[in-house]
């Protein structure tokens, strides 16, 4: 296999589909729950960045809880014009009217409404039909706001929440493809699980989480740079050639903040550090920071020195010409100056 295959191997396998000879790994009923006031937002984490209005009645899985809030997977119907593509945060589809679009019960203009989804909003596609997309995102609502039936587990302040509603396990080597009639990316060995993002007829999408030897999976020289020697200049210099690249800098921290509705290579709300470049740049640098990684972004201290690893969102902000990354990891330990 070629390292450009092996590349794209590993891209597909942040999320891929799997044949449905798989089971469920557990069983337990899903909690369910239902919005008993006029409307509640429906944000990324809690009391976070709003993703979208939800409306009396509608119901949805709750996945978990923490303190006086829930997490519940939202599904509906999309009007498909009001959506574009897009890699950002593993998610394909992103809300791109201004205003926003509602979320339907079935794939109809004359469907109940579910929900109001923000412009900007990330989400899962799970279905097609003619001029709509089923679509499906978990968020967290205000508790109190909602009829809860069933046992809900608890999600601890340090653990990784989940946006899937079941995991599989499979029992024999399975062919995993990149789409149902596409090439095969991988084999699934027997014992293996993955969590579930949605099903298709007799597919089930899954998502992966595993690791790859890097060096084999490098074909470009800009995937030779993943160790650090792509600097802010260069991405500065050539915004378009670098996207996705993978950066490792070690930079000061100076802030942690929330994007400005005028930030517009950030969702509004969305956090992120404002930092000092790598030695010998002499301008700032801003670092996405996704949920998993904001409880230490948030110990940082000013003028501290970390080392991150992310990958390129832009090369140059729109607001500041300064590059923004998508942070992977924050490495801390080193307090040399």
């Amino acid at each position: 296999m070629s390292a450009a295959v092996v590349s794209r191997s590993v891209a597909y396998l942040i999320s891929v589909l799997l044949v449905a000879s798989l089971w469920p790994a557990a069983s337990q009923a899903q909690a369910t729950g239902r919005v008993r006031v006029a409307q509640e937002n429906f944000r990324k984490e809690p009391n976070g960045t709003q993703l979208a209005t939800v409306l009396q009645g509608t119901e949805f899985p709750v996945l978990a809880e923490r303190g006086s809030w829930a997490q519940v997977q939202l599904q509906g119907w999309i009007w498909a014009p009001s959506v574009a593509q897009t890699s950002r945060e593993g998610f394909e589809l992103t809300v791109n009217v201004a205003g926003g679009e509602n979320l339907r019960a079935s794939p109809s203009g004359q469907a109940a409404i579910k929900a109001r989804l923000l412009q900007g909003c990330l989400l899962e596609r799970v279905d097609a039909s003619g001029n709509w997309v089923q679509v499906q995102r978990s968020g967290w609502l205000w508790r109190a706001s909602l009829d809860i039936s069933g046992s809900v587990p608890a999600a601890g302040a340090g653990e990784q929440e989940t946006d899937l509603q079941s995991l599989l396990t499979a029992r024999s080597p399975l062919a995993v493809y990149a789409t149902p009639d596409g090439d095969t990316i991988a084999t699934f060995e027997p014992g293996a699980q993955a969590q579930v993002l949605g099903r298709t007829g007799d597919w089930i999408r899954i998502r992966v989480d595993g690791w790859v030897y890097g060096p084999a999976a490098l074909d470009s020289a800009v995937d030779l740079a993943d160790t650090g020697g792509i600097t802010p200049a260069q991405l500065r210099a050539d915004p378009g050639r670098y996207r996705g690249a993978l950066v490792r800098w070690r930079v000061q921290f100076i802030s942690l903040r929330r994007a400005e509705r005028s930030r517009a290579d950030f969702q509004e709300g969305e956090p992120f550090i404002h930092a000092r470049g790598p030695a010998g740049d002499a301008g700032f640098v801003y670092l996405a920071v996704p949920e998993e990684l904001l409880s230490i972004a948030e110990t940082l201290e000013p003028l501290e020195y970390v080392t991150v690893v992310g990958r390129v969102r832009t090369g140059r902000s729109s607001l500041l010409g300064s590059p923004v990354i998508d942070l992977t990891d924050i490495e801390r330990g080193d307090t040399r100056r």
